[in-house]
């Protein structure tokens, strides 16, 4: 794996243009891990795995909706949505 950090991609963004491998994004300031990189040819191995992280994401964004005063309301939205699917 090879570690890249956020100031070389911002100067010169077309180094992601030659990675064939993974590569840690990083934060040198804070030695922080901001993300990884991976080569689009190798998206369909990943393409679960992604989808459960969107899917994460998307229920962290809106978990305010899943509080709301209206919870019988949410529900059948949801099973709407469900039947439409």
């Amino acid at each position: 794996m090879v570690e890249i950090s956020i100031s070389d991609i911002s100067k010169r963004p077309s180094i992601l243009d030659n990675l064939e491998d993974i590569a840690k994004i990083v934060n040198k300031k804070s030695d922080e891990v901001k993300g990884l990189f991976i080569p689009f040819e190798e998206s369909e191995v990943f393409r679960k795995l992604i989808e459960e992280i969107q899917y994460r994401q998307w229920l962290k964004r809106n978990s305010g909706l899943l509080k709301t005063e209206y919870p019988d309301f949410l529900e059948s939205v949801v099973d709407d949505i469900g039947k439409l699917v």
